[in-house]
């Protein structure tokens, strides 16, 4: 608090000078704060004539003169109760009346210059704190019920101050990687300005840069509905070059493989610093070596930091919770948001990196899965060769062309000289550490050798000067010294430090540092108390001893958002692990862990994941710590199992792949459980939906493995077998398939009678089969009548995706309309099929840039979630939108990645429609070479299912195929389809060029 006079004018009017307030009617009642607020707005003395029309609006009464002084005198009166009496709060001048020199007013310090320069800077924390207070202030709550014209552009200019202060926040919590704070600031200005398109693309940015690029897409329709709806006009240039930025970005990772926040000051590694930077200037392999606390890990995240020629991206992962070297190359996969399935995860990130250019990827913590980082490296190294890796170990790799930064412990102080140690690294390390802790480093003669012996006993490690200088904010040097010469023993002088402040640890601050090192990550303080506290240590403790364990060192804190952030350093958290096994309550601590995230989970694993998807999304880390323990047989499979079910439906609305990675895993350590059906039914449901005819071995042993224990999961197990079934041309048991899971779902609820009718119009909406629109009716009519909300959202895609590619465009029309706003701004695999849906009847209505439109958000969205099998199909919609808006070469280029995303499936069926589509566009780029070839093959695929194309995709390959004609008909085995789509996407490289 200022020692200075204020007068706060936000809320009820008030004069407060030191401990003193004065405030609302002693002011002198509503004339008295209508003066007062008049004065403290004002940039100059105010004529009393002039104050008078301000107080009275514009209709003073004839005695004015007199009623003002008299309003003034009272003002007085009431502020001399606190010290400010006479003229000390109003003075009078020759001009008018004016606030006194000296007299501070809240509205006036809104931090908003201070806050740009310390952006500048990059100090992003302090930027936040600047314009913290700024955020709350609305000009509504100036003199609230006041209609007076001369406050209007007073309150005018502090909801402006507040929307630039909120547009800081966005940018500078983004900047720290706090996207939950960022995105919240950005919802508050849309809330605050609507129609300003600024705080839209405030938003739009925001959600990109945090990775959720469907949410981007959503918030710029939302943007562009609204004003057509109340201006009658279109986004701006520059908010639809905002939107493009974010739909041209679905290339790059999500917000995982992002760069830490910087927290602390980098101090000490100029030299290393630049030898680093050198070597990264060139593709290739880097490694930085050091023993344990040495720094290696900053002095990569500072120059990487540093480091702006790497336009493909800068990704981060740590391997430090890794315990195995055959998950290496999955967990970076995992962490970089790619696809991880069937496929070697290292071809897969080959095939996520290579297309980015100039990248660099950092692995940190590589020493103990050293076998699993040097394999992955070698493939990443032949297969990107514009990709940067630098490794963080304390070993070198051995592999050939890797280049080494040694990092050797910061030099220790001369101990007899006062001015060298003020100048030493180990020392500044120390000084900043301890004015972070809110105190300050005397160095002087008596306290320099002192501070020399410590950096000496420190090793010049810098994580053991950190925790050192944790120490140091509580105990004088010379104490300190005392404890550590008990406790140092050998050089490892980290272990040393680290044993001693685990030492000084009381029972419960010991057992709630050993029971966090289950915890992955950054975590907050729900998750943290469901965790460490027990019956021996009750949760409303342990607020007041992560404090402790923070001021020791032990536990670092991100205190810059509207929640608090705790996690371990890497060999701190090694060293916690240790105390964790030696205490036998590994088993317990991951077990209230899985209790933990068990509680995020509704008691229904079918609920939809919109409800509990960003609570998990926050702790996913935790989510894998708590997995690959239970795969590594450290917890009970049962627990991971039950676990990995319950997320089946969050892993299908964020990554499908990494559903079903686990569960893969899992299901493969052994062993039957009560879970285990379950397990395999949500591991079907997510190869299902990848496009992965494993699904088929999984759900029918799932279908078995439910028969008469869950019959309501072995029905779902059917309809999705009803489906593959489809899928691999076995047309008629596909119905047969739906008709048992038709039957088997009688018993149960609406929701998955429903599924089931709607399983049927899909097999026969495959065969562009009439009747599929009736089944679709009537699914959506029961669910109408009795389903759910949330069924009824599932279904209505559905229904009009069966109603499109059965032809009645009238029936899917109706069902987009009715879902759309149940799907806006969400993210799932129901609003990837209402996009397809949509993005076709649009095309056969004649609505091109509206097809394109909703074909390009359904391929953006089923990419990143992982939703293979519908991929070709909308690409393949999308390339013909695109064909009828005249973009020949932008039809090819989808065109060849439906061929490419019809490949990578298990069954050929999809292939289809993409030779179709590629021999139309080929047509339209005057290439005739080898159409009737590929035609062929694509009228092969469809009758050995009996599935015709869509009638609205039909005309454009009847009329090319009564020119072109139709050969290379035959025998349609696997080598002569690989042959006609290489042929067909060669031709289309073609065009393209």
């Amino acid at each position: 608090m200022t020692d200075s006079p204020i007068v706060e004018l936000l809320g009820p009017v008030s004069v407060r000078n030191g401990d003193g307030l004065v405030s609302g009617n002693a002011l002198g009642g509503r004339r008295g704060r209508v003066t007062l607020v008049a004065l403290a707005l004002a940039d100059q003395p105010i004529p009393a004539d002039r104050l008078a029309a301000m107080v009275w609006s514009d209709d003073p009464p004839p005695t004015w003169q007199v009623a003002l002084r008299g309003i003034v005198s009272a003002i007085r009166s009431a502020a001399a109760t606190i010290g400010l009496g006479e003229q000390r709060l109003i003075a009078t001048t020759p001009s008018g009346y004016a606030l006194a020199d000296g007299i501070l007013v809240d509205t006036r310090h809104d931090g908003i210059r201070e806050a740009e320069r310390l952006l500048d800077q990059e100090r992003f924390a302090a930027a936040l704190h600047q314009v913290e207070a700024a955020t709350a202030r609305e000009g509504s709550a100036l003199l609230p019920g006041e209609d007076l014209d001369w406050l209007d552009p007073h309150r005018q200019h502090l909801d402006e101050t507040r929307l630039r202060a909120l547009e800081i926040t966005v940018e500078a919590a983004g900047r720290t990687g706090d996207d939950f704070r960022a995105i919240a600031a950005a919802r508050q200005m849309i809330t605050l300005a609507p129609l300003d398109e600024r705080a839209h693309r405030v938003l739009i940015k925001a959600l990109d840069r945090a990775g959720d690029r469907a949410a981007a897409v959503g918030a710029y329709e939302r943007c562009r509905s609204l004003l057509a709806e109340q201006l009658g006009v279109d986004p701006s240039k520059e908010t639809v070059e905002v939107y493009l930025a974010a739909l041209g970005s679905q290339s790059q990772p999500s917000a995982s493989g992002r760069l830490p926040a910087e927290q602390s000051s980098f101090v000490g590694r100029d030299v290393e610093a630049d030898e680093l930077a050198a070597l990264l200037a060139k593709p290739g392999l880097v490694t930085v070596t050091g023993r344990g606390g040495v720094g290696k890990t900053r002095l990569a995240q500072y120059v990487a930091r540093e480091l702006t020629s790497f336009d493909g991206g800068r990704f981060w992962v740590p391997l430090t919770a890794v315990a195995d070297d055959e998950l290496v190359a999955s967990s970076v996969a995992l962490a970089l948001g790619s696809r991880v399935g069937a496929d070697d995860p290292a071809l897969t990130l080959i095939a996520h990196l290579a297309p980015l250019g100039p990248a660099l990827l950092i692995l940190d913590g590589c020493e103990l899965v050293a076998d699993g980082v040097i394999e992955l490296v070698s493939t990443l190294l032949a297969g990107c060769p514009t990709l940067t890796l630098l490794v963080t170990s304390r070993q070198t790799l051995g592999i050939p062309g890797e280049q080494v930064v040694p990092l050797a412990p910061l030099p220790d102080p001369p101990t007899n000289d006062t001015n060298a140690v003020l100048g030493n690294a180990a020392v500044r390390l120390l000084a900043d550490r301890v004015r972070d802790g809110g105190d300050s480093l005397v160095i002087d003669e008596e306290t320099a050798p002192l501070l020399a012996d410590l950096c000496a006993r420190c090793g010049g490690l810098p994580l053991a000067l950190e925790l050192a200088a944790a120490q140091l904010c509580v105990m004088p040097v010379g104490d300190l010294l005392d404890h550590l010469s008990e406790v140092v023993v050998g050089d490892d002088r980290l272990r040393s430090v680290l044993r001693r402040g685990h030492a000084l640890l009381d029972t419960d601050e010991a057992a709630v540092f050993r029971r966090f090192a289950v915890l992955d990550g950054s975590v907050g303080l729900p998750m943290i108390k469901q965790v460490v506290a027990g019956e021996d240590i009750p949760p409303v403790r342990v607020i007041r001893v992560l404090r402790e364990l923070t001021a020791r060192g032990l536990l670092a804190v991100d205190s810059s958002g509207p929640r608090w952030l705790y996690r371990q350093d890497d060999d701190v958290r090694r060293f916690a692990q240790e105390q964790l096994d030696a205490s036998g309550e590994v088993g317990q601590a991951y077990g209230r862990l899985a209790d933990a995230i068990r509680s995020l989970l509704p008691e229904d694993p079918r609920a939809a994941p919109a409800a509990f998807e960003h609570q998990v999304t926050e702790v996913r880390a935790c989510v894998r710590s708590l997995l690959a323990a239970a795969a590594g047989g450290r917890v009970d499979r049962d627990t991971g199992l039950e676990i990995a079910f319950r997320l089946h439906r969050y892993w299908a609305s964020t990554n499908v792949a990494e559903g079903h990675f686990w569960l893969d895993r899992l299901l493969k350590a052994g062993g039957d459980s009560p879970w285990t059906g379950y397990a395999t039914y949500a591991a079907g449901y997510l190869s299902y939906w990848a496009g992965d005819h494993a699904a088929v071995t999984e759900l029918e042993s799932a279908a078995q493995l439910m028969r008469g224990v869950d019959d309501s999961y072995r029905a779902r197990a059917l309809i999705f077998l009803g489906g593959l079934a489809d899928d691999l041309d076995r047309g008629e048991d596909a119905i047969e398939y739906v008709r048992q899971a038709i039957e088997a779902a009688a018993p149960y609820g609406v929701d998955l009678q429903v599924s089931a009718a709607m399983g049927m119009a899909c097999v026969l909406a495959e065969r562009a089969d009439p009747a599929a629109s009736a089944f679709a009716a009537e699914a959506i009519e029961l669910c109408r009548s009795n389903g759910s909300a949330e069924q009824l959202a599932a279904a209505m895609p559905t229904a009009a995706m069966c109603c499109w590619q059965a032809g009645d465009l009238g029936g899917a029309r109706a069902y987009i309309e009715a879902a759309r706003p149940m799907h806006t701004g969400s993210r799932r695999i129901a609003r990837v099929v209402l996009l397809s849906a949509a993005a076709g009847v649009a095309l056969a209505d004649g609505d091109v840039k509206a097809a394109i439109d909703f074909g390009r958000h359904a391929d953006q969205e089923a990419t990143e979630l992982g939703v293979e099998r519908e991929v070709p199909l909308i690409r393949t919609v999308l390339a013909r939108s695109l064909l009828a808006d005249g973009d020949v070469a932008g039809a090819a280029d989808r065109t060849i990645a439906a061929i490419a995303a019809a490949r990578g499936l298990s069954f050929d069926f999809p292939l289809a429609g993409c030779l179709e589509t590629a021999a139309v566009v080929m047509r339209a780029a005057g290439v005739d070479a080898d159409i009737g070839e590929i035609l062929g093959a694509a009228a092969d695929l469809r009758e050995r299912g009996h599935r015709p194309s869509p009638p609205t995709l039909r005309d454009a390959v009847r009329e090319i195929a009564g020119v072109s004609g139709i050969s290379g008909r035959g025998p349609l085995d696997r080598a002569r389809l690989d042959r006609v789509a290489r042929n067909a996407l060669d031709l289309l490289h073609d065009v393209t060029a």
